[in-house]
């Protein structure tokens, strides 16, 4: 019967040293994957020295657009209205306005 409760104990010891090895070499491994993982920065794809260009002109466009949409809706008659164009044209005034009102923010330092 001590014998059955040493062997027992022996192998208590090898699973115990076993996981403890187990655990040791994936914790190694996961702290060299996060550590490949936090070597990277995140980097805007776009110069940051470009944002107020970039906000001028597409608040230009969207401003234009915008006009020409205006400008559409109260020259043409009710009968003579499309709505795709009008759906259309809203679609990339909003587009641009967005954009630059993006670029606008990230220029001036409100990173969102």
């Amino acid at each position: 019967s001590s014998a059955f409760r040493l062997h027992k104990v022996s192998h208590a010891k090898q699973d115990e040293q076993y996981s403890y090895n187990y655990i040791l070499r994936t914790s190694k491994k996961k702290k060299k994957s996060l550590a490949k993982m936090a070597a990277k920065p995140i980097a805007s794809p776009i110069p940051v020295a470009l944002y107020p260009t970039l906000s001028v002109f597409t608040l230009a466009i969207g401003l234009v657009i915008t006009a020409i949409f205006f400008i559409y809706e109260a020259t043409s008659s009710r009968k003579n209205r499309s709505l795709g164009k009008e759906l259309a044209t809203s679609a990339v005034a909003s587009v641009f306005l967005g954009f630059g009102s993006l670029f606008l923010l990230l220029a001036s330092g409100v990173y969102v």
